[in-house]
């Protein structure tokens, strides 16, 4: 009989795993290749633990590439904070260095303002004062003026991102107004700016990505491995189905057990034992319809029986022909 087999196939398919340990991130790939070159998978045929890994795991590997570049967005602004913050008490220091005399601008740098124009690792700063009619009064000409779009506003720091000399800097910039000036006085409103260059916050930002990025490459292998060591003990009640299927008998149609199966196979249960009601019908019916032809056979083969052996003991050859001919009629009825 062959009953056997297909009680086990039903659930055999959903079962039939052969992983394989790997902490790399074609873990996934790996088992089903492996799952594939083996006999008992039919072309086609998915498994639903290589089904639930890749659900899983694509999502997980495209989503670390986009981890990486937040990252680096969120490392180059905890980068810029520090340093902006550093370049606007530059520009402050330097606009209080701002005099008016005759109501004409006149800046005299102090020693400890000239400290303050170094960056990190002794990179110059560039400075500059404009005047209202666009002429550099001190500092480097090469700081380009604000576009239109992002004007300087009276005594408020900002800042922005400008290329000097082929290098992208970081600029803060504000116009000071003399009317606003600890002494007031008349004259025309001066832009100052100061730019410095942005080595220093990248290889903080690199340090910052280094030390959130390495850790990644630990983890996350970690947590493939965790993933499917969990999926891998989550279907051990199917695996234990599936042997006790595989041990039955191949006369033992008896429901399976439901309490025994994971609530989100449950309805599979349900249909498949409905399936054996079903076959234990069929089959009784099969039995019963047997046991009632061997009863109906039993009296015209006692018959036939009987009337050969009258036969055989017949004295005359018109006697054996007789017997023959009802012998040919009742085998007719028969």
């Amino acid at each position: 009989m062959r009953r056997r087999p297909q009680l086990t196939k039903l659930l055999g398919d959903l079962l039939a795993s052969r992983e394989s340990v790997a902490a790399t991130f074609s873990l996934a790939d790996r088992w089903r290749r492996k799952r594939n070159s083996s006999q008992d998978v039919i072309e086609g045929q998915t498994t639903l633990f290589g089904e639930i890994l890749d659900w899983m795991f694509a999502p997980l590997l495209l989503l670390w590439p986009l981890s990486i570049a937040i990252t680096f967005v969120v490392a180059r602004n905890i980068a810029d904070q520090p340093f902006d913050t550093a370049l606007q008490d530059r520009l402050k220091v330097l606009a209080s260095q701002l005099r008016y005399v005759n109501e004409r601008p006149v800046i005299r740098l102090r020693s400890g303002a000239r400290d303050l124009l170094r960056g990190a690792d002794n990179e110059p700063v560039l400075y500059q004062f404009v005047d209202s009619d666009g002429k550099v009064i001190l500092g480097d000409s090469a700081i380009p003026r604000p576009p239109l779009y992002d004007f300087a506003e009276k005594n408020v720091p900002k800042l922005r991102q400008a290329i000097i000399g082929g290098e992208e800097m970081r600029v803060a910039y504000m116009t000071i107004d003399p009317s606003e000036l600890d002494v007031p006085t008349r004259g025309l409103p001066v832009l100052v700016q100061v730019a410095e260059g942005q080595q220093g916050r990248i290889e903080l930002a690199n340090e910052i990505i280094r030390g959130v990025i390495l850790p990644q490459f630990i983890v996350l292998p970690l947590a493939l491995v965790l993933v499917w060591y969990g999926l891998n003990r989550g279907l051990r009640p199917l695996r234990a189905m599936q042997r006790q299927l595989a041990l039955r008998r191949a006369d033992d149609l008896s429901p399976i057990n439901p309490r025994a199966a994971p609530e989100e196979i449950s309805p599979l249960v349900d249909s498949f034992n409905e399936l054996l009601v079903r076959l234990n019908q069929n089959l009784t019916v099969q039995k019963r319809f047997l046991a009632d032809a061997a009863h109906q056979m039993k009296t015209p083969l006692a018959g036939l029986r009987s009337q050969a052996e009258l036969i055989g003991s017949a004295s005359s050859a018109e006697e054996t022909q007789r017997g023959l001919d009802q012998l040919i009629r009742s085998a007719d009825r028969a």
